[in-house]
């Protein structure tokens, strides 16, 4: 499995031990592992960090994949520090040496899953087309991270919560409107460059901001419904694959993005992200039969 933490991709296998029922991670930094020959304390990995540093990191990757876990299988509101402790190898005061409460736990579950999120993006971006089929490319993108993580990707409520924002650390709370802000510069830049290019022209009362916001909300709720209310009558009787497209093709219309989904055909676009740029994520989902 690939994770991403500080910007560095990782990738970490997991191991359950039966003798206690823990679970055990091991974390392979790509190219950036301290050398064996690093006998000295305090002796930096290739990266920055000393060894205690980068130990301090894993773990606390450990600890955030391990809470993951724990929300995937009991849901958010029985996620505990209890919880988390019982299935780490390590005591409290370790965990709360990482978190200092539950919502703090929450809000690094949330920086994982948008980092993890911005990097879809960013290979979006790099879609060869129009900007209208950037932003199909952007949408793609985002429903593949809610067909692979339909959990994790109820964060933007989660994180939001302001009982949560109050007993979350400041620290954590600044990472991930940091985050959120460089995630939105992104889809910004985007549709500014739609409007320089003449795809798209800003309506009185209607700019960029209001644009990406009625993206995302459009994103966010028709990957939500159908991710976890498909047994919904108005829902279920759709049967289409290309309803979250149908739906961005409908606010992408009403702005005038041009090409107009009658003049451009949007599902061959969104066949052609899905095979050019998240074939591997594809090919996993469609082998867990998601």
């Amino acid at each position: 499995m690939i994770v991403v933490y500080r910007n560095i991709m990782i990738r970490v296998t997991i191991r359950k031990l039966r003798s206690n029922r823990r679970v055990r991670i091991e974390i392979i930094m790509f190219g950036f592992s301290c050398k064996k020959s690093d006998k000295k304390d305090g002796a930096r990995c290739g990266f920055g960090l000393t060894k205690k540093q980068q130990a301090i990191a894993d773990r606390e990757i450990e600890l955030i994949l391990l809470a993951k876990a724990l929300v995937q299988k009991e849901g958010w509101s029985n996620l505990t520090m209890d919880k988390l402790t019982a299935a780490s190898p390590y005591s409290k005061g370790t965990i709360y040496n990482h978190f200092s409460s539950k919502e703090d736990a929450i809000v690094a579950l949330c920086i994982h899953s948008l980092k993890s999120e911005a990097v879809l993006f960013a290979r979006a971006a790099e879609f060869e087309g129009c900007t209208r089929e950037k932003i199909i490319a952007m949408h793609v993108g985002y429903r593949i991270y809610t067909r692979m993580e339909p959990i994790l990707s109820m964060c933007a409520l989660m994180a939001k919560n302001p009982f949560v924002l109050e007993k979350a650390s400041p620290e954590r709370v600044k990472e991930l409107n940091e985050l959120e802000e460089q995630v939105i510069e992104g889809a910004d830049q985007l549709v500014n460059y739609a409007v320089e290019s003449g795809d798209l022209k800003f309506s009185p009362g209607i700019s960029s901001d209001a644009i990406v916001f009625a993206n995302w909300s459009i994103a966010f709720g028709s990957n939500a419904l159908t991710q976890n209310a498909s047994n919904s009558h108005c829902i279920n009787r759709l049967q289409d694959p290309f309803s979250v497209l149908h739906n961005a093709n409908m606010l992408l219309d009403g702005l005038n993005w041009k090409p107009l989904s009658s003049e451009w055909d949007y599902k061959k676009t969104w066949r052609r992200v899905e095979q050019e740029l998240f074939s591997q994520e594809i090919e996993y989902l469609n082998s867990v039969g998601r």
